[in-house]
């Protein structure tokens, strides 16, 4: 308690030297800063309101960029779950449609970093592809891809529906049970 003491005196008296005010609220511990701070707006509402957390976006696993700008798209590079198996081996079409949800959250996140924080920026979702590694005898890769395709309804409404291809492979990369790209239209910031 001391030490927290002694740190916010130094903090304060370091403000004061540079000329800026003390700060009229104490953070508490695991609070975001500012510049850590959502955009706050109907977007973040809603994912709060849905429960969903957007973890920060992970960095690429071989030699690509995870977001592409071209004018107002972002193309965003296929984004895996943290379950690694095949559809009718170790998991359950119910259990992939969650790996599928959880995908789709990694692509908020890059969206996120492309939006500078602010996804109100965001206008819609163009295109959505889902690879699911399965058994070659599944053939419900849609109802699997569904589980990114309704997280991005129920964040975004209408503009969240895109354009939509799933298909079923054998492989992915470091074994993930499906992979989502997607592109976005985006406004001016």
């Amino acid at each position: 308690m001391i030490r927290r003491a002694l740190f916010a005196s130094i903090a304060a008296s370091i403000l004061a030297a540079c000329g800026k005010s003390e700060p009229t609220e104490e953070v508490a511990e695991g609070e975001p800063q500012d510049d850590q701070m959502a955009s706050g707006g109907k977007i973040d509402a809603r994912l709060k309101e849905l429960g969903i957390e957007i973890p920060e976006a992970a960095t690429p696993i071989a030699a690509y960029t995870p977001i592409r700008m071209v004018g107002n798209m972002v193309y965003i590079a296929g984004q895996g779950p943290k379950m690694s198996g095949t559809v009718g081996i170790e998991f359950t079409r119910d259990q992939a449609y969650g790996a599928a949800r959880s995908a789709a959250i990694s692509v908020l996140s890059q969206l996120k970093k492309a939006c500078d924080g602010d996804l109100d920026r965001v206008v819609q979702c163009v295109q959505l592809q889902g690879i699911v590694r399965s058994t070659p005898d599944f053939t419900e890769q849609h109802l699997v891809i569904n589980g990114a395709s309704e997280l991005l309804r129920d964040v975004f409404g209408d503009a969240g529906l895109a354009a939509r291809a799933a298909v079923g492979t054998n492989a992915l990369p470091v074994g993930f049970v499906c992979e989502v790209i997607a592109t976005f239209e985006i406004r001016d910031a």
